[in-house]
């Protein structure tokens, strides 16, 4: 029990008060600074700026901290076995990315300390493997050079041949270092790449960087308003499974396989005709995501790939009711969220810089704005110290309203509406995860109404004073006068007990709790077990202390109503919110898994998860159907369809389930026809009579 309590929270924290009788400079003064200070802090720390170097591919930097942090990991090492009696961490960045990046500077050097320093400690034994794989990468990466530079034009696919590697997946990693840095070329040809040196007469003009401003750079946010659970009508239902077959006894069921290309099931329907699609005539299988709408059928190729379009980064296709290409188009931007309203015209993007874009039924393009500069974003941005790389990550959907008047996207825990000329509409913020709690340590320090003042002053802030401006400026004066980048000053420690006793003033947290209060640290209790100590029951209470952003709730889908404004937000935990036009909460489903697609019909709300579809009228449900092969929904008038990867089943639209269409191959394409339907894969169509017209 004592090795187990050591492991989980380690040495008593040090009780050394951080406050000093002088304020005349300031800075702050961070945990790592006070006497918990350890080998570990800084290892973390550079580990993180090199990390950080990486991401924005300043490599000649990265290499410097990687032989920094490498100087480290020694220590580091003695320090976790003295602390938990064993080494138990399976990743040191260092050792991995790291290695790699020396490689890719031909550090021999820096690669030959690493591998001393790996040698130097049988804990790191798990490393020597991969340590000599970049001494081996050292090499392999002149390799790839040479053999472009004598092969110009070659094959990214050829590659490995040239350099006599069998490990193709290992070439393309290299070869996406080498083109990062800007060693080498990649020149996108259909679903190919020609590769060719960076000093190559051939290498083609760079495209001109898009410039994307935002239609709300002047203005306020709407006020953001946490959702109160508690407060609104609940609906509990049984519970989506993240996979079955993570739930015992419960195996995947097979589709039955047909005995032709195709074949219905469990219908009186007939297959009036196969036919061989002609080749100009097939799907392209670049166009992989399908988004079926009242007005027919948008799919995405969200790579780029699709033939015909030239140069592009990704592309769209869309169908009417009746399978007709209305319009086929290729986009300068990539596709790395969608949002298709079902009942609605349009489709709204994301693409990896974060730039939003609109288009109608015709493709043509009615919004361009970058959420970069969206006053929502920035305030998350320095929240959460978010790269701008990683930006993209913490924006998981965008969803356009019926009418295309109004859109919406998340970011982390929060959702905000705002209208297609650019006014913020309003904003919602999920609460946290069930059984986390914000913690910080209050101060015992009071300070009179002067010291306030003071406070304020040597922080260059002034009342009124919203707690977010404190939090903000707090990082903002801890990032310009920390030591680690004020070496040379020998009164940067006093600086930052300055400002850590001005900032202990204005929020009455004590110092040693600073971090935890404007980086809000969440605790939750994962456990708890009793014993007896000198005749007394003793309770030991096992927990988790995590940063905001592993406590929230994220939000992982959206989507607008059928005939209004309100919208529906979804999150982690699975719960689902219908916010009316106003960001007022109304309702929330809990069915303990993200949906993927969130569908209101007006008559009904359908929600699909990656196992699950939940057919609901209000607060009632109607039906459950299970889903062993992922899937979307088709959604008409007259009912629903649930599009598997080789199978059709259709339904009434209460959730009665009408029958199935199955296939021998990946299903591409569906679409209503006269009396019938037509489903089509890669090579071969089918004409299915006997459905339920779809439209009325």
């Amino acid at each position: 029990m004592s090795d187990l309590i050591k492991r989980l929270f380690g040495n008593k924290p040090s009780e050394k008060s951080v406050r000093e009788d002088s304020t005349d400079d300031l800075i702050v003064e961070q945990e790592f600074l006070s006497d918990k200070n350890s080998v570990s802090d800084v290892y973390f720390r550079t580990m993180e700026k090199m990390e950080a170097a990486i991401s924005k591919r300043n490599y000649e930097k990265a290499g410097q901290l990687v032989r920094e942090n490498l100087e480290y990991v020694p220590s580091f090492v003695r320090e976790i076995c003295a602390e938990y009696g064993s080494f138990d961490i399976s990743s040191i960045p260092v050792l991995q990315q790291g290695g790699t990046i020396l490689a890719l500077l031909n550090d021999n050097e820096g690669l030959v300390r690493m591998q001393d320093i790996v040698a130097s400690a049988s804990e790191l034994s798990p490393w020597v493997e991969k340590v000599e794989r970049h001494q081996r990468d050292l090499h392999l990466f002149q390799a790839i050079l040479d053999a472009v530079k004598k092969h110009p034009n070659c094959l990214q696919t050829e590659v490995k041949g040239l350099v006599g590697e069998t490990d193709g997946r290992r070439v393309a990693n290299l070869i996406s270092y080498l083109d990062k840095a800007g060693k080498i070329v990649r020149v996108k040809t259909g679903r190919a790449y020609n590769l060719l040196s960076s000093d190559s007469p051939d290498v083609p003009s760079p495209p001109p960087k898009r410039v994307v401003g935002s239609h709300r750079t002047h203005q306020n946010p709407p006020k953001l308003n946490e959702i109160d659970i508690s407060s609104l009508s609940y609906v509990p239902l049984p519970r989506a499974p993240m996979r079955w077959e993570a739930q015992s006894g419960r195996e995947q069921k097979e589709i039955p396989e047909p005995q032709d290309y195709f074949e219905v099931q469990d219908a009186d329907w007939s297959i009036v005709a196969i036919e061989k699609i002609p080749l100009e005539e097939r799907p392209d299988t670049a166009f992989r995501q399908m988004h079926p709408t009242d007005s027919g059928l948008f799919i995405i190729d969200d790579l780029g790939n699709a033939d015909g379009l030239g140069q592009i980064e990704a592309a769209a296709l869309h169908y009417d009711r009746n399978g007709k290409l209305v319009a086929k188009k290729g986009f300068q931007h990539g596709v790395y969220h969608v949002g298709v309203h079902p009942l609605g015209c349009g489709l709204i993007a994301m693409s990896k810089d974060c730039i939003v874009h609109a288009y109608d039924d015709k493709l043509e393009l009615v919004l361009e704005t970058t959420l970069t500069q969206a006053p929502e974003i920035l305030p998350l941005i320095k929240k959460f110290k978010i790269q701008e790389d990683q930006l993209k990550n913490h924006i998981r959907c965008v969803a356009l309203s019926r009418n295309a008047t109004r859109y919406l996207f998340t970011a982390v825990d929060e959702a905000w509406c705002v209208d297609i000329e650019g006014k913020g509409l309003w904003g919602v913020k999920m609460p946290l995860q069930e059984g986390w709690t914000r913690v910080a340590t209050p101060s015992d320090e009071f300070g009179t109404s002067d010291e306030v003042n003071q406070a304020l002053s040597l922080m260059g802030l002034s009342l009124p004073l919203m707690p977010e401006d404190l939090k903000s400026r707090y990082h903002e004066l801890a990032r310009q006068l920390h030591p680690d980048l004020n070496p040379e000053d020998p009164q940067a420690l006093d600086r930052m007990k300055a400002l850590n006793a001005a900032a202990e003033v204005l929020t009455g947290v004590d110092a040693r709790s600073l971090p935890e209060y404007t980086s809000a640290t969440f605790v939750s209790e994962m456990g708890s077990t009793e014993f007896e100590v000198d005749g007394e029951t003793v309770t030991l209470s096992f927990g988790m202390r995590v940063d905001e952003a592993y406590a929230s709730d994220w939000i992982y889908a959206a989507g607008f109503a059928a005939n209004s404004d309100a919208s529906y937000i979804a999150s982690y935990s699975g719960r689902v919110v219908l916010v009316n036009e106003k960001g007022e909460g109304v309702r929330v489903y809990d069915i303990g898994s993200v949906p993927h697609r969130i569908v209101d019909t007006g008559d009904y709300l359908y929600l699909l998860t990656g196992t699950r579809l939940y057919v609901l009228r209000d607060d009632a449900l109607h039906a459950l159907v299970d889903t062993f092969d992922g899937g979307d929904l088709i959604v008409a008038h007259t009912g629903f369809g649930l599009l598997e990867k080789k199978r059709l089943r259709w339904f009434h639209e209460d959730g009665k389930y009408l029958g199935s269409v199955t296939s021998k191959d990946p299903i591409r394409r569906v679409y209503s026809k006269g009396d019938g339907i037509v489903i089509e894969t890669r090579q071969r169509r089918a004409f299915v009579r006997g459905v339920s017209a779809w439209w009325e």
